[in-house]
């Protein structure tokens, strides 16, 4: 028989000598079952001369004893496959299990053998294998089991074949958050219990889910909440819910690094098992690298993971909180309500704990409207690289851009080179290339600006002249070298992989760039469109970062440097042949060219625009980026050169363009970002009488402590775990208190503080934002307010001295 699923959840379970992978699916009336299909993990290995007869005797007598089972090879085929642009004979190994290919692999190298693909997880394996796209529609030809120790049905599966790429839009989807006891906002698993737990939960039909578990007694009207007797019965709780709700997507914010773990080692501590699996497994979370939790069955998306690595670029806010995030991309915030006073509120009010309640199924809402809002978003990236949606969402760029690669891999043949060795990664660390152009600025005023840009230029170069590790140096067209690296060529005759699978990720946003434009017309919200827009963007743009990346697999400086080599070419290029057409050009730098119009017409600066185009090859294209009536460029501190990346420009609808800037930085106060701003809007609007008076206002009101301390806080990341940092600054200096105060500090938190007033270093004068304490008016003063509008007041002749209101020293001569 055949039947139609989307599977959602993957793992993979060896039986009686068989390995079965998991495929945790839906079907088209909600319910859930589990597909079990077989598929024998396998590596490839090099042997030249292959003589089949003798390496399977070989093979055969090969047996490596394991801690559970013994490891051995189970067949073996010759096949032709496709390495770095040369088709080759390979032997295709298959083993016993899947842990059996780092054994047997490890093996036959200790014998001068080189070996591919062993690396490669096993369900990523498999979906690659079968071109299985998950949470889309696929077709299972077999049988039910009339016995299943699952708590789903279970299909054995024969065949299982992608129908297509269509995905399920209706998923049941519950979300999680807890609030825990944290006298001094410490977070201790170990210690403190957890008071409440909430759930916010739709279904298929739109139908919502709100509970909210607590053990405290207390008066309330609400309806969604439930009181226990303590801990115990709370997680007791927990687990009947997940397990009688049965989501298809579990999702939080921040569920991976806080919840999860939290519950888990709660229920450890009171002995309690959280077999929420569909298989009875417990909640299981790992701790290689990053802390990741998992339910099998149960599609895990973490949507603080999924917006920071995935679409965290595109968006406006510099914060990853739950509170930013969700106001910019639902218009809601969280529930303000002091946290940090839970604990003494359940110790001695507990009638007040109705507000934490709130907040707590707020939360939990947001994480939902989150994942509703962004899962389309979470589908097509895991239709693009063919993963796991619970593995895409935690991958950084790097790894999505060779996840793609290797998901494309499959339908070309093509076997994906190894990894590299610590001895190699080192040598490649020490390798280097030339970077970029750069037209060096004037610093100055300047009006009728037009700037153009190179539509993704590296992707396109990469594109269009073929470049990849698979075509360089090809024998048939050595006359078509780089230029400025004449030892480098590529092949112009055939298309090979690598510029080939880009130029699908090209195309594909070109399309949605057209909906965008058309979206826009229509006047219809373009926020998400823009945010997949710029995931694509970043991930093809990535591609020239991995070519010359010393851990990727299809590593290739000489690609790399090629890259920016055509790069410099096209944009000096340009800049020739618009001087030739009587354009002054005022800066360019990697992609983008800023010409100011003089005695000509708009129209003929767009007709330059096109010439350059009919010689573009491939799918280079210039674009016009804008015209701007003023822009004004900036000399680099203590020099008269002008700054590179750093200018602002203002269009006729009187909206401002600001690069560089400290404006567009996260770890400058509001107060000099918002008195920068106005100062380059008053300079460029020639109203710098008014912009000196400004500024001087700003000044007194800050030397008299005037300025409300939450325009003064400083926010800066942490990189990476406290312990090692060997250069302390501010930032790490005011984690550690809260580190002191029990607040869990993790790479990528942003820290808020601010200078306070006081003796000895700057560091140690950091202050959190509620600390009672006076502002260092001189920190500020010298630190953030002048240095970001003083480099804007040189371009016009106003001095510091002017701005402090200082009188110009006279020198002696002037009294002879």
């Amino acid at each position: 028989m055949q039947i139609k699923c989307y599977p959602y959840d993957f793992e993979y379970q060896v039986k009686d000598g068989h390995v079965y992978v998991y495929l945790y699916s839906k079907l088209d009336n909600g319910a859930k079952i589990c597909v079990l299909h077989e598929h024998q993990p396998f590596f490839f290995a090099k042997i030249h001369p292959i003589d089949l007869e003798t390496i399977k005797k070989r093979l055969d007598q090969l047996v490596i004893k394991s801690e559970r089972e013994e490891a051995k090879v189970v067949s073996v085929e010759e096949v032709e496959k496709e390495l770095l642009g040369k088709k080759e004979k390979f032997l295709k190994i298959y083993v016993n299990y899947p842990k059996a290919v780092p054994l047997i692999s490890k093996e036959l190298e200790s014998w001068g053998i080189n070996c591919y693909e062993k690396d490669i997880l096993f369900v990523h394996r498999y979906l690659r294998d079968l071109g299985i796209t998950p949470m889309t529609l696929v077709q299972a030809e077999g049988e039910f089991s009339e016995k299943s120790e699952l708590r789903v049905p279970v299909f054995i599966a024969s065949r299982v074949d992608q129908l297509s790429k269509e995905p399920l839009h209706t998923w049941k989807i519950l979300a999680l958050d807890i609030e825990t006891y944290a006298k001094k906002k410490e977070i201790n698993p170990e210690k403190n219990p957890i008071l409440m737990i909430a759930f916010y939960g739709i279904d298929e039909q739109g139908q919502e889910f709100q509970k909210v578990i607590t053990w405290k007694n207390f008066d309330s009207n609400l309806n969604y909440l439930e009181i226990v007797s303590d801990e115990v019965e709370l997680l007791k709780r927990f687990r009947r819910i997940m397990l009688d709700y049965q989501p298809d997507i579990i999702t939080g914010y921040y569920s991976d690094g806080f919840d999860f773990p939290y519950l888990k080692t709660r229920a450890d501590k009171h002995n309690l098992k959280l077999d929420l699996g569909l298989d009875h497994s417990e909640l299981f979370i790992s701790s290689r690298g990053k802390t990741e939790a998992n339910i099998t069955g149960c599609l895990h998306l973490d949507m603080f993971k999924f917006i920071r690595y995935i679409i965290g670029g595109s968006l406006k806010t510099d914060s990853y909180s739950l509170d930013s995030v969700s106001e910019e991309l639902l218009g809601h915030r969280k529930h303000k309500v002091n946290i940090n006073e839970l604990a003494q509120t359940w110790d001695s009010q507990p009638e007040k704990l109705v507000d934490f309640c709130e907040y707590n199924l707020h939360d939990a809402h947001l994480a939902l409207k989150l994942c509703q809002k962004l899962l389309s978003d979470i589908i097509e990236f895991t239709k693009l690289v063919n993963l796991p949606a619970a593995d895409m969402i935690r991958m950084r760029f790097s790894r999505l851009v060779e996840s793609y690669i290797l998901s494309r891999a499959m339908e070309f043949n093509v076997l994906a080179p190894n990894r590299p060795a610590d001895a190699e990664i080192e040598q490649r660390m020490e390798e280097s290339i030339q970077g970029a152009f750069v037209y060096e600025p004037t610093p100055g005023l300047y009006q009728d600006v037009v700037v153009f840009d190179f539509r993704s230029l590296y992707p396109t170069i990469i594109s269009a002249h073929n470049i990849g590790p698979e075509s360089l140096h090809c024998s048939c067209c050595q006359k078509n070298t780089v230029p400025e690296r004449e030892e480098y060529w590529f092949c112009e005759r055939e298309k090979k992989f690598i510029p080939t699978v880009l130029e699908q990720l090209i195309l594909r946003r070109v399309d949605l760039k057209r909906l965008i434009k058309e979206a826009k017309a229509n006047n219809e919200d373009t926020k998400m469109l823009e945010a997949r827009s710029y995931a694509l963007k970043l991930l093809a743009n990535s591609f020239y970062g991995y070519l010359g990346f010393y851990g990727a697999r299809w590593y290739c400086l000489e690609c790399a440097a090629s890259t920016t080599a055509y790069a410099r070419n096209y944009i000096k290029t340009t800049i020739k042949k618009a001087e030739q057409k009587c354009f002054q050009i005022i800066y360019a730098d990697t992609d983008s060219c800023f010409l100011l119009l003089g005695d000509q017409h708009l129209d003929q600066a767009k007709e330059f625009m096109n010439e350059i185009n009919f010689d573009l090859p491939g799918h280079m294209e210039l674009e016009f980026e804008g015209y701007f009536p003023r822009g004004i460029f900036v000399a680099l501190k203590g020099k008269e050169a002008g700054a590179k990346k750093k200018y602002a420009l203002i269009d006729e609808k009187g909206k401002m363009k600001i690069t560089g800037f400290e404006t567009v930085r996260r770890n400058w106060s509001i107060l000099a970002k918002e008195i920068q701003e106005k100062v380059l809007r008053l300079i460029m609007e020639d109203k710098k009488s008014q912009a000196l008076e400004y500024v001087k206002t700003m000044i007194k009101e800050l030397k008299s402590g005037q300025v409300d301390i939450s325009k003064l806080i400083l926010r800066t990341q942490i990189t990476r775990e406290l312990s090692q940092y060997s250069s302390i600054g501010p930032h790490v200096y005011a984690a550690r208190k809260l580190q002191d105060l029990g607040e869990k500090i993790y790479p990528g938190m942003m820290i808020d503080y601010f200078i306070a007033k006081g003796t000895g270093l700057v560091r140690e004068r950091a202050a959190l934002p509620e600390e009672s304490r006076p502002y260092d008016s001189e920190y500020y003063l010298y630190h953030q307010l002048l240095p970001a509008v003083i480099s804007i007041f040189d371009v016009v002749g106003i001095t510091e001295d002017e701005l402090l209101g200082r009188s110009k020293q006279t020198g002696l001569g002037k009294f002879f």
